[in-house]
């Protein structure tokens, strides 16, 4: 029984040394890669969630790809907006032009849009500075304007009541109140130096005795609407005066809804005598078919044909400027 004990004892010392020489890292390997492979084998050793980082510290979180195939999410877009820009066509009534004391006239200026924005009727002209002459402090746009088309603005006017140069200016805002157009102006000259001339001394020449006769004048014309729309019937006034001595007699009317038209829109007798110092205003009924551009010109003539002997044969017409048709 001693005797196996100790067989055992060295049996078990044997089978030591022998593990110890298969845990030896071999003659070929270098110290570096020793050390490596020990520390491979440290590291599977240790139960898994258990391991640490050289310096104690927990290892760092594991970063992962998205999965291949995936799209970027696209950065939202900012909704462009339009641009307000003009273009100055022309103007009516130059810089420097003469009125009368508290004399009344129409200034026009053309615009272009060339912007991307259409102009709406909420757009507005709006007095800036100067000499409002009567005129509006704001008026919108008369009707919408899309890029590349043009527009007339409008405005009454009156001279002022004494002489001298007087100048204003106007703008033009957006429907949010930007102005985009600036300094578009009157200018004008306002006289009063009326030169009267004495009546000659003795009876006139016989060339400046005048014999009775009437005298037909166009004293007041005008639509109503100012400027029709297509489709609908639009009411046409003209106030005709005869300024003469004597009564005018029967005569003939033609309103033509564009001056350059080929005929007139309107051919009509008045068969009633229009005596001294007296006006009748005629009215006409009128639809147009089509629509046109404000830079028209719309005129009426009365005693078409010269069948009224006149005084003055020169005075029996009048026109509106500028006039156009809205499309609806």
């Amino acid at each position: 029984m001693y005797i196996n004990n100790k067989l055992l004892r060295f049996s078990m010392i044997l089978n030591i040394l022998v593990m110890a020489c298969s845990l030896s890292f071999g003659e070929d390997l270098s110290e570096m890669e020793k050390l490596q492979t020990a520390a491979v084998e440290t590291i599977s050793a240790i139960p898994q969630g258990q391991q640490t980082s050289p310096t104690g510290q927990p290892p760092l979180p594991t970063i992962t790809s998205p999965p291949s195939g995936t799209q970027p999410e696209e950065p939202t877009q900012t909704p462009s907006t339009c641009n307000n820009q003009a273009n100055f066509i022309s103007e009516t009534v130059a810089d420097g032009t003469e009125f009368n004391v508290n004399e009344n006239f129409t200034k026009t200026w053309r615009l272009k849009n060339v912007g991307t924005c259409t102009w709406n009727t909420n757009y507005r002209l709006v007095f800036s500075e100067g000499e409002i002459m009567g005129g509006p402090s704001s008026q919108n746009l008369p009707y919408s304007v899309s890029p590349g088309e043009q527009v007339d603005i409008s405005v009454g006017l009156t001279a002022p009541s004494s002489s001298g140069i007087y100048q204003g200016k106007w703008k033009v805002a957006d429907d949010q109140g930007q102005f985009f157009v600036h300094n578009i102006t009157v200018k004008i000259e306002v006289i009063t130096d009326i030169i009267i001339h004495p009546p000659p001394e003795g009876p006139p020449p016989d060339a400046f005795i005048q014999f009775p006769m009437p005298d037909l004048v166009v004293t007041n014309f005008y639509l109503d609407p100012p400027i029709p729309t297509m489709g609908e019937e639009v009411h046409v006034f003209v106030e005709i005066t005869n300024q003469g001595t004597v009564e005018s007699g029967t005569f003939y009317i033609d309103w033509y809804g564009l001056s350059t038209a080929s005929a007139p829109a309107s051919h009509s007798f008045y068969k009633y005598s229009i005596a001294p110092d007296t006006s009748v205003v005629i009215r006409i009924f009128y639809t147009f078919e089509s629509w046109y551009p404000i830079n028209k010109t719309t005129i009426v003539y009365i005693d078409v044909g010269n069948n009224v002997d006149e005084s003055n044969e020169d005075n029996n017409s009048a026109s509106i400027y500028p006039f156009g048709v809205y499309k609806p």
